[in-house]
């Protein structure tokens, strides 16, 4: 079984490079790739160019998300993923540094599998993006090793 894809669409790039250090510190081997902004990452999803071939850029296991991005935001990325079913299986989890309130229930009503608040700290952060994988990438890599059982 080849090793989990975790697929991060955050624009900041501190932010990603914090995401994917935390999420390898969580889960060794973890394959994490990066999309800097909603258009990637629909692309990503999509599997259209440059991401057509799932040999290279394989269907990631998890999915973390920002809403707050230029042109695409996360929410629009969402009703992508609804629209499409590119993501049907995929637990989408938003990690977001919006101060609207309303941001949560409007996430979860476009199908986000939870809802997390970015700290401000980036040490909290780290802990944060650690508790998301193990928590949400540990129950995908059950369902795969049971789907394979079965």
């Amino acid at each position: 079984m080849p090793d989990p894809t975790l697929l991060v669409i955050e624009d900041a790039r501190e932010h990603a490079i914090l995401v994917r250090v935390a999420a390898r510190r969580a889960v060794p081997g973890l394959d994490v790739r990066v999309a800097g902004d909603g258009r990637e990452g629909i692309a990503y999803m999509a599997g259209t160019p440059p991401f057509q071939d799932r040999r290279s850029h394989p269907t990631p296991a998890l999915i973390i998300l920002d809403l707050i991005m230029p042109e695409i935001d996360g929410y629009a990325v969402l009703e992508w993923l609804r629209e499409h079913r590119a993501a049907e299986r995929v637990p989408v989890v938003v990690l977001t540094a919006s101060p609207d309130p309303a941001a949560e229930e409007r996430s979860m009503t476009l199908g986000s599998t939870a809802f997390y608040r970015k700290p401000d700290n980036l040490d909290q952060l780290g802990v944060v993006v650690k508790e998301i994988v193990e928590v949400y990438l540990g129950e995908a890599l059950i369902a795969g090793v049971m789907g394979s059982a079965l």
